[in-house]
């Protein structure tokens, strides 16, 4: 199923989110969704977790604040 998304663009929007992964020493999923929760438009993202590994990776994100140049590295990857 996920192969449908590696093509150009997804690795492209998987290359921004290492690069800015990179940069707040975090992982891309935790990446992913303080980009989400910093979009004014996204009310409610949902994220599923099948081990507990998962979610405590994911948990910070809620308290990790991009900046606005990482904001626009991964909205132009993903653009």
């Amino acid at each position: 199923m996920v192969t449908k998304y590696l093509n150009e663009h997804g690795y492209k929007i998987l290359n921004a989110l290492d690069q800015v992964a990179k940069k707040y020493n975090a992982t891309p999923a935790r990446v992913s969704l303080a980009w989400l929760l910093a979009n004014p438009a996204i009310t409610a993202p949902i994220v599923s977790a099948t081990k507990l590994e998962q979610l405590n990776d994911l948990m910070p994100a809620v308290e990790l604040k991009l900046d606005a140049a990482s904001i626009e590295i991964l909205n132009q990857a993903s653009a």
